[in-house]
């Protein structure tokens, strides 16, 4: 079981990171806790190269337990992702998808399982002024730098990458001290009371940047 997104961006803030890519993206399709490893893509306007075939072709590719991260896609006309793409990654193990631009189809991401988010919903196609410019490599999303090692987080509160998932022992003990203070609360203690469970954590936390 992977930490929360909550938790796990909380400590990216108070070590002084970022890595959290809710918001700019949404839900399409949430998920329970997942990790994968980010396959990425990246979209760029104009006509040149072979267009969204490089794409199309990844999804002959083994493609388990990965998370394909599609940067640069609102350049796009409309959507680069849709119910055909779907089917095609999930037959081939992807895990998640993350699209820096529009998708389509999406009652098929809730009926076939994907977790997806995206910025929005768009009803036509990519349009023929972008094409694909890179598969694999960095890319970058919102101020967030993600490539072929990056780990990411999806879940039903947001989607955080982070360059690996030694900062997971510092997550479950910040998620376990939210849920003493959600506790607390419940017992009667005061909100100043209750969150005495954590400051201690937070305190070393930022002392460790």
């Amino acid at each position: 079981m992977v930490p929360p997104t909550t938790a796990i961006a909380d400590v990216l803030q108070l070590r002084g990171l970022t890595g959290w890519l809710s918001p700019p993206l949404r839900p399409v399709h949430r998920s329970l806790g997942l990790l994968g490893r980010a396959r990425t893509v990246r979209v760029e306007p104009g006509p040149g190269g072979h267009g969204m075939a490089p794409l199309y072709s990844m999804m002959d590719e083994d493609l388990s337990g990965r998370v394909v991260v599609v940067a640069g896609a609102q350049a796009a006309a409309g959507a680069v992702w849709g119910e055909i793409l779907t089917r095609a990654a999930l037959a081939r193990g992807a895990a998640g998808l993350l699209v820096e631009g529009g998708v389509r189809d999406v009652n098929a991401f809730r009926d076939l399982g994907l977790p997806v988010w995206a910025l929005y919903e768009a009803t036509a196609g990519p349009g023929p002024e972008v094409h694909v410019a890179s598969v694999g490599g960095a890319v970058e999303i919102a101020g967030v730098l993600v490539d072929e090692q990056t780990s990411i987080v999806m879940d039903g509160s947001g989607v955080v990458a982070l360059p690996s998932t030694d900062l997971f022992p510092d997550c479950y003990m910040y998620a376990n001290a939210e849920e003493d203070v959600v506790s607390a609360l419940r017992d009667g203690a005061s909100l100043a009371e209750a969150h005495r469970h954590k400051e201690d954590l937070m305190a070393k936390l930022r002392r460790g940047r």
